[in-house]
């Protein structure tokens, strides 16, 4: 429930080993396979069963968690993780090669072809589908059986990529450099007496900030605030522009003035072209 909420739908559980980057493999005994979760939480309980010893060090101010091991030539250092300033560290698990996720089907054809067909659904919406149509030759029962079904499709679509270190030294965008913003609304349950509410998010660093709303009118004063706050607490940093949607209240000539007046450049996203504002877009998500 910490990692994966409420609707967490755990496809398998048993025995896992997984390779660090530097190439510590731990294994774990009791592990929950979430194929939707986007990360893996491990505990200093699996690691101190694998035989390492934990230890926190500190290295031109940044600090990192070491797995060590004593070997007979003295301690031995096998993984070095950095820190978040939430309090976590965190690593990447090494792929091997390319490995689809299995889920255990009996009628594994039938259910292959339905899954093409329907264009590659999850197990709980094809159970959905499936108790809801007619003219087919499947059934519920049948699903959980003791063969094994790879969806190669899927776990491509599922597979998430580092981005390409090139890339980013390309394209650096640095602190308050770009701010994108959107509203949504109205909110059902009402938040108190506030049917709005707007997010702002930094482009570079993620920085982000909500405000509520009594009603979109709002939205100017709100971050017209917020300018001024982030302008006197980083006065080193200037914000250059900002990517809202076409709303009204983003596109007047009272708001373009006062940006305009703080050397902000205004820009608006295509109608309809959500991505444009992909960051605010997916924030309220």
């Amino acid at each position: 429930m910490t990692i994966a909420d409420h609707d967490a739908l755990i496809v398998s559980s048993g025995q896992v080993t997984i390779t660090l980057p530097m190439g510590t493999q731990i294994t774990i005994e009791d592990a929950l396979l979430y194929p939707d979760s986007t990360r893996t939480l491990l505990s200093y309980r699996d690691i101190r069963k694998n035989s390492f010893h934990v230890e926190t060090h500190e290295d031109n101010k940044e600090e990192f968690l070491l797995f060590t091991k004593l070997t007979r030539f003295g301690k031995q250092i096998c993984e070095k993780i950095s820190s978040l300033p939430t309090g976590l560290y965190f690593t990447y698990i090494k792929p091997i090669e390319h490995v689809a996720y299995k889920i255990i089907f009996q009628n594994v054809d039938t259910f292959q072809n339905w899954h093409d067909r329907l264009g590659h659904p999850g197990i709980g919406m094809m159970r959905k589908i499936i108790s809801n149509l007619i003219g087919h030759d499947m059934e519920n029962a049948k699903f959980p059986q003791n063969k094994d079904f790879c969806c190669t499709a899927c776990a491509t679509g599922k597979l998430i990529l580092r981005p390409s270190y090139l890339k980013i030294r390309a394209e650096p965008l640095k602190f308050l450099e770009r701010i994108q913003g959107d509203i949504c609304g109205p909110i059902q349950p009402l938040s108190g007496p506030f049917r709005y509410f707007m997010v702002l998010i930094n482009a570079s660093t993620r920085w982000s900030h909500v405000s509520l709303l009594l009603t979109r009118n709002h939205a100017f004063t709100k971050i017209m605030a917020q300018l001024i706050k982030l302008k006197a607490h980083y006065p080193e940093h200037q914000i250059q522009s900002i990517q809202m949607d076409n709303a009204a209240e983003f596109s007047s000539r009272v708001f373009n003035d006062y940006c305009m007046a703080l050397g902000i450049q205004v820009q608006h996203s295509v109608p309809y072209v959500h991505t444009q504002n992909g960051l605010a877009e997916s924030l309220i998500k």
